[in-house]
């Protein structure tokens, strides 16, 4: 799902309260204040792939905190990493302060309280995601938190690069790419983060390659009704057993994970205008599904709404 706002057209005085809903509806509830609050400007564009979540931002001067009470009132579990584009934002979390440039980026923790101190005339990226795709490349995130890190050289420009582009371009990735890319921006950011703490990345350990190769096959094929648990573990080189095992560190099984990629298949599409035009049977038979019935079921206990009534919700949001 994709969309841009701008507080152009809101009134001077409600522009700040305007642009913290927005933030808060996008990214995680947060706490904005603003000493430019009657001349206060800002714009914003966002996109995503698969479970990344990417933002391109512009503002004036603004303070955005995140605080245990407004934790406490979500439910996110979401790592974040800003990348500055133009002037200058302090972050504050874990007792650490990041303060980063043009060409600098930082990850932040949505679990932990924090803050951004953003400059006047600020343009940053940002990429939202959950934390055990991360975790799964690094192990714990918490010493890369608030630490600034460069893009101007080596691995880290690489990833500016690619990050910055993204509001923009995302939209041209698409179908099965889509959670590939995916993977890999999130693939660059850990080698970026971890060129400055050698020995703590997985990415080249053989389970870790394991792991993100069946994920990758299952996620390719996941629109073929005939993909269960032997296919899968036969298109990805390893034994059901085996596949089980790998995905039991992370809480699931190859089964389980199977289903849970034909249901985000399904709620993408859903949540899509351009697929109004296919009936909820249709979304379903074309995700892999063979049971009309079944699939509605688990729809509703994965999303908490029927599928009709998920893409009617998605539908009747208002246009901020």
């Amino acid at each position: 799902m994709r969309g841009s706002f701008s507080t152009d057209r809101v009134p001077a005085k409600d522009r700040l309260a305007y642009w913290s809903d927005l933030v808060c509806g996008v990214f995680v509830k947060l706490d904005c204040r603003s000493s430019t609050r009657h001349s206060f400007n800002a714009a914003m564009q966002y996109d995503t792939l698969g479970w990344l979540r990417v933002v391109g931002a512009e503002s004036n001067a603004i303070e955005a905190v995140r605080s245990h009470r407004q934790i406490a009132k979500g439910y996110e579990d979401d790592l974040l990493v800003s990348i500055q584009i133009e002037g200058q934002t302090q972050l504050v979390q874990n007792g650490r302060e990041a303060v980063l440039s043009a060409g600098d980026f930082a990850l932040y923790d949505s679990e932990r309280p924090y803050s951004l101190r953003m400059s006047d005339e600020t343009r940053l990226v940002c990429l939202q995601f959950p934390r055990k795709e991360l975790v799964g490349r690094l192990g714990p995130v918490s010493p890369f938190v608030a630490r600034a890190n460069s893009g101007k050289g080596g691995v880290g420009r690489f990833f500016l690069d690619l990050a910055r582009v993204l509001p923009q371009r995302a939209s041209e990735i698409e179908g099965n790419a889509v959670r590939s890319f995916a993977d890999h921006v999130i693939d660059l950011l850990a080698l970026s983060l971890d060129c400055g703490h050698a020995g703590s990345l997985h990415l080249a350990s053989s389970r870790s390659l394991m792991l993100a190769r069946l994920k990758r096959v299952i996620c390719d094929h996941i629109r073929d009704p005939e993909l269960g648990p032997a296919l899968a573990a036969r298109l990805g080189g390893m034994s059901v057993r085996h596949a089980n095992r790998l995905l039991a560190e992370e809480g699931t099984s190859l089964e389980r994970f199977i289903l849970s990629e034909r249901l985000a298949c399904c709620a993408s599409v859903l949540g899509s205008a351009k697929f109004d035009h296919l009936s909820v049977s249709e979304v379903a038979y074309s995700s892999g599904f063979n049971d009309a019935s079944h699939f509605s079921r688990t729809f509703r206990t994965r999303y908490g709404l029927s599928p009709k009534a998920y893409r009617l919700q998605k539908r009747s949001k208002p246009k901020l």
